[in-house]
């Protein structure tokens, strides 16, 4: 899938260039301003892509977030401490263990 999505993000970077230069090169040639039309509606396109993919990486953001906040991907969460957080370790103890304190 990262494959994918770098190529779908080198596709899309080409195409927004390419519609930037066309509706710059209609729009100073001299010609009818209609010319430009095809190019602004390229840009729009790419836009909306663009900011589909915002949404989307901000959902993913939140998600995480909320997940950090309540210690819901193993860490010791924010708002409520996970008693059984070792730090440095990938997976909490199991209930019940006692933890080991430092002097």
């Amino acid at each position: 899938m990262p494959k994918f999505l770098r190529t779908g993000a080198a596709l899309l970077t080409v195409a927004v260039l390419a519609c930037l230069v066309g509706f710059v090169h209609a729009r100073v040639s001299g010609g009818p301003a209609e010319a430009a039309r095809p190019w602004m509606y390229g840009l729009l396109a790419c836009f909306g892509v663009m900011a589909l993919a915002a949404a989307y990486m901000a959902a993913v953001g939140l998600y995480h977030t909320v997940l950090a906040l309540f210690g819901w991907d193993g860490g010791p969460g924010i708002l409520r401490k996970n008693p059984h957080y070792v730090p440095g370790s990938d997976e909490p103890l199991a209930d019940g263990t006692p933890l080991e304190h430092e002097r």
